[in-house]
């Protein structure tokens, strides 16, 4: 089975693949975002409405959907739906423009945009972070952000929600329900093992930003060192976020708007690591939730995300995937570049092919919110010589 993944993600001909493979790719849906076909229709693109981005992991110009239940009409229109996420800047947003009644023009037009479309929208990425720092967080303004979100989500036009007062939604039993269950969330929190992607790439941040500080050493040893801290003591690595760390160890321009912002004198370096792991959490949660939606069944859905970041919008849209096999509820993509393509490639496959078994034994008793704490502090005493 893992010959024939492999194959379908590669392939030139990945319609014959499947073909060929019909009986045993039963429980594979590939989803190729590089073809000259196209089954969803050009509505799905990546959006630009003045400066707020809504985009997904491709740009889906030319997306063929292939899988049992499109197999003899592969070029016939899917049903696809679509789900928002809206990062926390655009929740805090709809708050201020419920509050106060100003807002942008660029940002009612992206509002109407949602309103046209008539999408799911979510505001699961701004929930998770308040559960991961609600020990800073306003508690009645949290809840402001939430009633603001739902009642936007319900409203049928812009117009409509302009309308609404705060004080009245309070007697509304629907928005009321789903911010109490929003809010039930925050509360009981998520335990941290169930955060370890995030802590993953919050530990890659830091380190990363700790080697690039401190050292003269060359793009490649500084890389080098990156993957030593993988292998031996993070037990599990982030391709997306160590080809990223690549690139701003070869100081490639294409990062500055992402990583650009934090400097050896910046103030409040921890916690703006923290916000640009909870970007990079989210970006990669995108991937997951199409994979969980898209298992054993014939529609499609695909997850958005939304934001104003130029940053994170950059680093979106820098390494899309080309294709994206989805099998048991998990996701299998394909991008357009990684870490093996580049100059040390092979010194980075060697290393991480020779610490494989090593990181499979130690990751279940890896503790990464205990390296992050250390990695904190040592990243700290950095700045601090």
């Amino acid at each position: 089975m893992d010959e024939i993944m492999e194959e379908l993600l590669v392939s030139e001909t990945p319609w014959e693949v499947f073909k060929d493979n019909y009986y045993l790719a039963q429980d594979i849906r590939l989803i190729c975002f590089d073809n000259n076909s196209n089954n969803l229709g050009s509505d799905f693109m990546k959006q630009d409405i003045e400066k707020y981005v809504v985009q997904s992991f491709s740009n889906m110009e030319n997306t063929l959907l292939i899988d049992k239940y499109n197999f003899e009409s592969y070029l016939r229109r899917i049903e696809v739906y679509r789900c928002f996420d809206f990062d926390s800047n655009i929740v805090g947003y709809l708050r201020d423009f419920l509050l106060y009644k100003r807002a942008s023009d660029s940002f009612k037009k992206f509002l109407s945009y949602i309103k046209e479309k008539e999408v799911q929208i979510s505001c699961g990425p701004y929930i998770l972070e308040v559960v991961a720092n609600k020990h800073e967080i306003d508690k009645n303004y949290v809840r402001e952000s939430l009633v603001s979100f739902f009642a936007f989500d319900k409203s049928r036009t812009l117009e409509e929600f302009e309308s609404f007062e705060l004080e009245t939604l309070a007697k509304d039993s629907d928005i009321e329900n789903k911010v109490s269950q929003a809010l039930r969330t925050i509360r009981e929190g998520i335990a941290d093992k169930d955060l370890n992607q995030y802590y993953l790439i919050y530990c890659i941040l830091l380190k990363m930003y700790e080697i690039n500080f401190k050292s003269n050493k060359n793009s490649k040893n500084k890389m080098m060192e990156i993957i030593q801290c993988v292998n031996k003591e993070l037990y599990a690595y982030a391709e997306q976020e160590l080809f990223l760390a690549y690139l701003l160890f070869s100081k490639d321009s294409r990062v500055n708007s992402f990583f650009g912002a934090i400097q050896a004198n910046s103030k409040n370096v921890i916690s703006k690591i923290r916000g640009m792991a909870w970007d990079l959490f989210h970006l990669r949660s995108l991937e997951s939730q199409v994979a969980d939606r898209n298992s054993n069944t014939k529609q499609m859905y695909m997850h958005y995300f939304c934001s104003r970041d130029n940053g994170i919008n950059d680093i979106l849209s820098l390494n899309p995937i080309k294709r994206m096999i989805i099998k048991d509820g998990r996701c299998y993509p394909l991008h357009e570049q990684n870490i093996f393509q580049t100059e040390f490639g092979d010194a980075i496959y060697e290393s991480l092919n020779e610490y494989k078994r090593f990181r499979k034994d130690n990751s279940k008793n890896a503790k990464l919110f205990k390296v992050a704490s250390r990695y904190e502090q040592s990243l700290i005493n950095q700045l601090g010589k």
